[in-house]
This record gives structure tokens, sequence and C-alpha cells, in this order.
């Protein structure tokens, strides 16, 4: 048996194997990971149009994608206007948050199969809007 491969000069991404070995993952939620983690740092992820990017069904879709967010791969945040929820924040982890935060309660500070110093593939540097509401200041710009 034999690989075959091309050239990667365009067209291609990288990933930390760590999550393709994960075994707690199940083939589906690896593929929904994989091409979560193929798009820009910047992008923002509806999983409406997520789920049409793939044959399996809504109920399929989102039982990998709940998987995700259980073993930490994915976190999601409501955003909150006037009282209502009004959109959802996600955020996409290469590595998953629980894990590391067990290794550390657990005085493992190096798992094999982790690489802790690699951070989040996308950016995290954001406040969500119910961080950005002050209601002492008077004028907003």
């Amino acid at each position: 048996m034999a690989i075959i491969r091309v050239e990667k000069n365009q067209n291609y991404v990288v990933l930390d194997r760590g999550l393709l070995n994960d075994a707690r993952l199940s083939w589906k939620a690896k593929g929904i990971l994989a091409y979560m983690l193929s798009m820009p740092d910047d992008w923002v992820f509806y999983v409406e149009e997520l789920m049409k990017h793939g044959a399996d069904g809504e109920k399929s879709f989102r039982s990998g994608f709940n998987e995700l967010k259980k073993i930490g791969y994915l976190e999601r945040f409501p955003v909150y206007e006037n009282h209502q929820i009004v959109k959802w924040e996600t955020i996409v982890y290469e590595v998953p948050q629980n894990l590391l935060a067990q290794n550390v309660q657990e005085g493992n500070s190096n798992p094999p199969s982790i690489n802790q110093k690699k951070e989040a593939l996308l950016n995290t540097d954001f406040k969500l809007n119910t961080e950005l509401l002050n209601t002492d200041i008077k004028d907003i710009v």
C-alpha cells in the first residue's frame, strides 16, 4: 500500500496531529474540527452554514459538534442585547482545553500527546458584547 501526496505549495492546511490521534473523538468530530481549523483565524462560524459543507444530516453534525464541545475543542458563548441572545461566539481550539486543565490539576505538566505551548488557532482576544457594555458611560462615540 502507498500514500500518494501532492506538492503543498497552495491550498493546504497544517494541523496538530494530536487531534487526529485523539481516540476520544469520532471520525465525524475529527472531520468537523479539521474543517473548522482549516478556516482563517478570524472566521465566524454559523452552525447552519457548517452543516451545508458536509453530507451528514443535522442530527449527525450536531452530535459531532457537541462531542467537540464536551471534550474541550470548542466553546460557545451567547452574546446578549437587551437581555436576548442575538448571536453565538465560537472559539475553536487545536488542543482540548478540558484536557489541559485536567492535567494541571493532576500535576501532569507535560502530557505526552499535547504540546501545551501551542495556542488556540482562532483569535480569542475579543470581548463579548456583554463585556463591552458600560452603563456608567453617558456618551457613546
